[in-house]
């Protein structure tokens, strides 16, 4: 191999590096760079229509039951804003540790975690504006109990909001079919106003305390 084809050589595999590393950098840029809201659960799931339609609004204290990982409680945190507040509940310790973490790192101080009871919320003694549940009814062993349970920590114009998948639209029997989701609230002194059927998949049923 002669000096010009040697250094021919050398200069095309410089060159194929140094794309290489551009490549690689772009990439870890775009990534970087993609929404971090535009994902599949997101698009599904609607939060903000969802919170529109129900009148999620600055300054509302909002109680979440089951709220788990937080999905949907970051969203309502958002929206409550700096004057507002949201109780995340669950009895699984290890899931509020988690948000709870997030929201440290993230910087979020209007969520609270609060470890309930099977049957209880175990929410602050403070009126609640609103409580959500959110692919959550559909897990409690005592539904009803638990419902009741929750009006002592709601103000008398407060909306009780349940979201569940739809069985009619999905054919899984794994969630409450809209019927039931009445059906429960009733039983436990619930007034049903609405079902919101936008959602692909999910509904969105509306209550508040019966009068």
């Amino acid at each position: 191999m002669n000096k010009t084809t040697t250094a021919l050589l050398l200069a095309a595999i410089t060159l194929a590096c140094l794309g290489g590393i551009f490549l690689i950098s772009f990439a870890t840029e775009a990534c970087r760079a993609a929404p971090q809201t535009d994902s599949y659960r997101d698009r599904q799931m609607q939060p903000e229509r969802v919170m529109d339609a129900v009148g999620v609004h600055p300054g509302m204290l909002i109680g979440e039951v089951g709220a788990g990982n937080g999905y949907f409680t970051f969203w309502l945190s958002k929206r409550v804003g700096e004057n507002g507040l949201v109780y995340a509940n669950d009895i699984n310790e290890r899931a509020l540790r988690q948000l709870k973490d997030q929201c440290i790192d993230d910087g979020i101080d209007n969520i609270l975690t609060v470890v309930g009871e099977e049957a209880d919320p175990l929410f602050p003694a403070r009126e609640l504006d609103m409580a959500v549940m959110v692919y959550a009814l559909h897990h409690i062993d005592e539904p009803v109990e638990l419902l009741v349970n929750l009006k002592k920590y709601l103000k008398p114009e407060a909306t009780v909001v349940v979201i569940e998948q739809d069985p009619e639209k999905t054919g899984s029997s794994h969630f409450l079919r809209k019927e039931r989701t009445v059906e429960l609230l009733e039983q436990a002194g619930y007034e049903f106003l609405r079902h919101e059927t936008f959602l692909k998949q999910d509904y969105v049923s509306v209550f508040r305390i019966k009068r």
